[in-house]
């Protein structure tokens, strides 16, 4: 894996500390996914990170997110097993 992912599972540890805001996790992958996606094309584990890290602040509804802790807890062990 190269820095991209490092840093994406960096910035999902810190997400699931409470150290990171949703927000800008969120916008910190796609940023990664819209300018250097072509860097990225065979590295699925990467992907599948920056796409889960994209959709962190997503809601449900006004006052309700759709992913929890315990889903950034699983992205977290689903990068673990990638690497």
């Amino acid at each position: 894996m190269d820095g991209t992912f490092d840093e994406a599972r960096r910035l999902l540890v810190r997400l699931i500390s409470g150290q990171a805001d949703r927000g800008e996790v969120a916008d910190w992958a796609m940023l990664r996914i819209k300018g250097e996606g072509g860097e990225f094309s065979s590295e699925a584990a990467l992907w599948t990170l920056l796409d889960r890290l994209a959709g962190a602040d997503l809601k449900q509804s006004p006052d309700s997110y759709l992913h929890g802790i315990e889903d950034f807890e699983a992205w977290l062990a689903d990068a673990d097993a990638a690497m």
